[in-house]
């Protein structure tokens, strides 16, 4: 062998080291984001979740508020009711009464 040839052979190898340990940080790196990418859609599958949860939630809360505001609409209009039936006396009404007993 002539060194020439030699020198053509230690470069190629060299080449080819390069290419292997290239191809071999790719393939890490690959495995990486498929990974990253399972997180992903695991976390994406979570909000989802929460999202529906949220949105139940919040129908809920809807739903008594409204009951919670029919209560106290009925609860009003019974006091408005008796304040028209109960005759009005002045300021001094309920000192008065306080001093009858």
């Amino acid at each position: 062998m002539n060194i020439f040839s030699l020198t053509i052979e230690i470069i190629l190898i060299s080449l080819l080291l390069i290419a292997i340990i290239y191809c071999w940080r790719l393939d890490q790196r690959l495995k990486t984001l498929r990974s990253g990418k399972d997180g992903m859609l695991a976390a994406a599958r979570e909000l989802q979740i929460s999202v529906a949860d949220a949105q139940r939630a919040v129908e809920m809360l809807r739903r008594s508020a409204e009951a919670s505001g029919r209560d106290l609409q009925t609860k009003i209009d019974e006091a408005r009711a008796v304040a028209a039936v109960v005759p009005r006396e002045g300021p001094d009404a309920s000192l008065r009464r306080r001093n009858v007993y």
